[in-house]
C-alpha cells in the first residue's frame, strides 16, 4: 500500500478545511437574507394587521394573512431545504424501498406543493398507461416536487407545467417540464452545485438555492440521475429524473 507523504496529506486536510469554511461562511450569508426577509415581511404583515384591523376592509386582511401565509411557505421551504442538506451530508438519510403506484405518488406531489401550483396549469400524462415502482416513495416525492417547485419558480407569467413519465427497459423516466425562459448552457451544470448557488444573489427567486443539489443527491440515493435541458426555440426548460425501477 503507498502511503502518502505528509506534506501532501497536510495539503489535502487543508483543502478540505477551506472548502469547509467556504461552504460554511456561504450558507451563513444565505441564511442571514433568505431566511430573514420572509420573516421580516411575516412579523410587518401581521404588526399591520394587528394595528389596523378595526379599520382595514375584509379584502385588505385577506392581503395581509395572505401574504404573511405565503412568506410562511416560503420560510419552512428555506428551512427544509438546509435540514434535507444536512441530513444528506451526514449520510443520516436511508433508503426505504417499497411497491407505490406512479399516478398516485404524482397526486400526493400536487397535494403537498398546494399553494406553490394554485396560478399554474398542471398535466400530468402516463406513456401509455401508469404503473407500479419499487423506489423510495418519500425520497422520489421530494425530489419530484423540487423540480415541479422549481418550474412554477421560473415559468412564465402565465405558468405552464407539463409532467410525463413512461418505463423504457427497467428505467422510470419522468420529465418536468416548463414554459419559462430557458437555462443558459453555462449554466445547466452550476444550477446543481450548492457552492455555486450560495454564490448567486437573485432577489427575484430569493431562496438557499439548495433545492436542486438536494434533488440531485436523492436520485444519486435512489440510483438516478437527473438531467436539464432547454426546449427548442427558448419556450421553456424540462428536467427528467430517471432512475431503475
Amino acid at each position: 500500500m503507498k502511503i502518502k507523504p505528509k506534506n501532501e496529506r497536510q495539503e489535502h486536510s487543508n483543502s478540505f478545511e477551506e472548502e469547509r469554511e467556504k461552504l460554511h461562511r456561504a450558507v451563513l450569508t444565505s441564511v442571514s437574507h433568505d431566511l430573514k426577509t420572509p420573516l421580516s415581511c411575516i412579523i410587518g404583515s401581521l404588526e399591520i394587521y394587528e394595528r389596523t384591523k378595526e379599520k382595514l376592509t375584509l379584502e385588505k386582511k385577506n392581503i395581509l394573512i395572505n401574504t404573511a401565509l405565503q412568506e410562511a411557505y416560503r420560510l419552512d421551504s428555506f428551512v427544509t431545504n438546509i435540514l434535507d442538506m444536512a441530513k444528506l451530508e451526514s449520510g443520516a438519510l436511508k433508503i426505504k424501498k417499497e411497491l407505490c403506484v406512479m399516478d398516485l405518488l404524482l397526486e400526493d406531489c400536487l397535494i403537498l406543493l398546494g399553494r406553490r401550483l394554485q396560478e399554474c396549469d398542471v398535466s400530468i400524462k402516463a406513456i401509455p398507461a401508469t404503473f407500479p415502482v419499487t423506489t423510495d416513495p418519500l425520497l422520489l416525492m421530494r425530489a419530484i416536487c423540487i423540480v415541479m417547485d422549481n418550474a412554477a419558480r421560473y415559468a412564465s407569467l402565465h405558468p405552464v407545467i407539463n409532467v410525463e413519465y413512461e418505463k423504457v427497459g427497467d428505467q422510470v423516466l419522468i420529465r418536468v417540464q416548463d414554459n419559462g425562459p430557458g437555462i443558459p448552457k453555462e449554466k445547466m451544470e452550476e444550477i446543481f452545485s450548492k457552492y455555486a448557488r450560495f454564490a448567486i444573489q437573485d432577489h427575484k427567486h430569493s431562496g438557499t438555492g439548495l433545492g436542486l443539489p438536494i434533488c440531485r443527491e436523492i436520485m444519486r440515493l435512489l440510483g438516478g440521475t437527473v438531467t436539464v435541458a432547454n426546449l427548442a426555440g427558448g419556450n421553456g426548460t424540462i428536467f427528467t429524473l430517471a432512475f431503475a425501477a
